[in-house]
């Protein structure tokens, strides 16, 4: 018995290498869905925050979640091509020091970034490039100061060019790790109680975590 049980683990060792390089072989795809821990930059010019006292703090990077999905078609060289779409979701707050005379600050940032891209390797891993045009949305709060009533900074959804770059492993046939870096450009909008234009901004985003496929 011991024997038998020898030759079936020489077998597999001999064998797995095989199946490795068949899987290397193997193309990209058909789909890989997302799993993300993200830090991600803040908008931090007024305006995108509510009018604050000169020593007050705003939350300038958070940590956040990102949720997606992509589909796999079609060759371009040895490139593959992948079309998909990217959810994130932080919320960041700057909490006064004691002896500052100042609100606290909350900010919320929404990112949701279609995207197509070119996919470089194989199904056990695969670096890719990608961008698109999504939309971005940023509420900011400061909380009630003495005689000043709380603050709301809100842009509504805005238009956002998203580009960046990422890769996967895979280490079973349907789990493994990935991770993306990614810029939001977002656009201008017009203030809800009027004023003047406030100016686009970039977010930068860095996300790690599950893909399954």
């Amino acid at each position: 018995m011991r024997r038998v049980w020898g030759l079936l683990g020489m077998g597999l060792v001999l064998l797995a290498p095989g199946a490795a390089r068949a899987q290397m072989r193997e193309p990209i795809g058909p789909a890989a869905a997302d799993i993300r821990v993200m830090t991600t930059s803040m908008p931090t010019l007024e305006g995108w925050t509510p009018t604050l006292p000169i020593d007050s703090e705003v939350p300038g990077r958070s940590l956040g979640l990102q949720a997606g999905g992509h589909v796999y078609f079609g060759r371009w060289g040895a490139a593959r091509f992948g079309a998909g779409a990217v959810y994130g979701w932080a919320r960041g707050t700057a909490i006064p020091k004691a002896e500052a005379l100042a609100p606290e600050v909350r900010t919320r940032v929404e990112t949701f970034s279609p995207q197509l891209s070119l996919n470089f390797g194989h199904k056990l891993g695969y670096s890719y490039l990608s961008a698109g045009y999504g939309a971005g949305k940023v509420v900011s709060e400061s909380t009630a100061l003495g005689d000043a009533e709380a603050g709301l900074a809100e842009s509504g959804w805005v238009g956002a060019i998203n580009f960046g770059g990422g890769a996967r492993w895979f280490v079973t046939e349907h789990l493994g790790v990935g991770l993306d870096l990614r810029w939001h450009k977002l656009g201008s909008f017009e203030p809800a109680a009027g004023g003047a234009t406030v100016p686009g901004t970039t977010l930068f985003q860095f996300g790690v975590g599950l893909t399954i496929r």
